[in-house]
């Protein structure tokens, strides 16, 4: 049996702007985000096992999610295949701004098309595919508890992708909350324990 627990990254500057904040986009944790990690800490290392592999995001915001939160990371592996949706041109702009110039590519994008790619992006489908070849890969390791920091739209894709595996991609999943955690437990069947859980 193996546990995979998933932690969103904490609150960032583009995320108190509204921006599309991608696999492109390098922000930084603001006053929310520090705050949400001191307040997650104590609840966070309770949930967490003594031992285990953490795969982390390339990206600053989960770095330092990792570090905030006093995960273990002396064996931390970065993984570019949990970084965040690449949102191309998109990136760092108002979803009102992109509305009116790709009308079209936003709705499909909201309505979970995964074959719709943003300019100079990738497809909701891509990170489908990319998140549960991480997954599957770090399962087949010798450790039992896995922790990955990644971000809002892979955990949601990726976690949707690996419980509907074998069939057509639905995005069943809402997108996390920031400094969540989430758990599967991989043995004979995939199980969902829990989702998004909040430490107060």
């Amino acid at each position: 049996m193996t546990n995979l627990y998933f932690i969103r990254h904490a609150h960032t500057e583009l995320n108190g702007r509204k921006l599309f904040q991608g696999g492109q986009t390098n922000s930084k944790l603001d006053e929310v985000g520090q705050q949400q990690l001191e307040t997650a800490r104590p609840g966070m290392k309770a949930s967490l096992p003594d031992k285990y592999l953490l795969v982390c995001s390339p990206l600053i915001r989960a770095k330092n999610t990792a570090k905030g939160l006093h995960l273990k990371y002396d064996n931390m592996i970065l993984d570019n295949r949990i970084r965040e949706i690449d949102f191309g041109t998109w990136e760092g702009r108002s979803l009102e701004d992109v509305k009116n110039e790709f009308p079209e590519a936003v709705a499909r994008y909201y309505q979970n098309d995964p074959q719709m790619v943003p300019q100079k992006g990738e497809s909701i489908q891509s990170v489908a595919n990319r998140m549960v070849e991480a997954i599957k890969y770090y399962t087949k390791s010798d450790y039992q508890d896995i922790v990955f920091v990644s971000h809002g739209n892979s955990i949601s894709i990726g976690l949707s992708a690996l419980l509907l595996e074998n069939a057509p991609f639905r995005r069943v999943l809402a997108i996390p909350d920031n400094v969540s955690l989430s758990k599967v437990v991989v043995n004979d069947q995939i199980r969902l324990k829990y989702y998004s859980r909040m430490f107060k």
